[in-house]
């Protein structure tokens, strides 16, 4: 009995390990092995990743992104990044009594998506949209807009709210009069735009970037899973 116990010990301590070593996450891939590598997919981070002439392959760990380039044979690992707990931390942030601060982060990130927060929805982008706190959620648009307002429609309900953009504003708050909830649509119309969204709810909200990650994947929001990767990129491999 003792040797079956020590037998199921050292199985589960090998299971563990594994799933460990699994912790590599494809977020991007194009080019001819892209079929050979989806997003969502883990790869033991010990892998070889042999790549053919314009492949282009985005990796994601608790570290940060890496992107490589091929052709050429390539490590999983990706390279360390700086600070990534505060950064996701910010990134992520949530708190049902923040909604005059939506969007703020706190020293990073920086460049494309900085001042971006993963629980907003793109007024330039269509599709899907993951939320965890209806509060949190916010509204963004590219910087250098003038002052606009756009309305919020939930087009099940006929609910409306408007939101108002103030000139150089890329942020603002989701319309409390038009409640989020899990499988809801929503439309926001209003100066050039004219974008719709599918809700959908991610609870628990994943500790790590790659379960994050792997979350807007499963739910096809590609908008958000953007400013994920592109806050945490690294340097490129080719």
């Amino acid at each position: 009995m003792k040797k079956l116990v020590i037998a199921g010990c050292a199985l589960a301590i090998a299971s563990v390990a594994a799933a460990a070593e699994a912790a590599v996450l494809v977020v991007r891939s194009s080019g001819p092995s892209a079929k050979a590598f989806p997003a969502g997919k883990a790869i033991p981070e010990a892998q070889t990743i042999n790549l053919k002439a314009n492949d282009v392959v985005v990796l994601l760990d608790s570290r940060g992104t890496r992107t490589l380039k091929g052709p050429g044979k390539f490590s999983a690992t990706a390279s360390a990044s700086t600070n990534t707990t505060s950064a996701l931390a910010a990134l992520t942030d949530q708190n049902s009594n923040r909604r005059s601060r939506v969007g703020a982060v706190r020293g990073v990130p920086t460049g494309a998506t900085a001042g971006r927060n993963v629980w907003q929805a793109d007024l330039a982008r269509s599709g899907n949209l993951c939320f965890a706190n209806p509060a949190d959620l916010g509204i963004y648009r590219a910087a250098g807009g003038g002052a606009e307002t756009v309305t919020v429609t939930d087009s099940a309900s006929g609910k409306a709210g408007k939101v108002q953009f103030n000139a150089g504003q890329t942020i603002a708050n989701w319309p409390t009069e038009v409640p989020v909830a899990a499988g809801g649509r929503y439309q926001i119309v209003g100066g050039a735009s004219n974008v719709s969204y599918t809700a959908h709810l991610i609870q628990p909200v994943p500790a790590g970037l790659e379960g994050l990650a792997q979350s807007f994947i499963r739910n096809d929001c590609s908008a958000q899973l953007d400013v994920l990767i592109d806050t945490f990129a690294g340097p490129s491999a080719s």
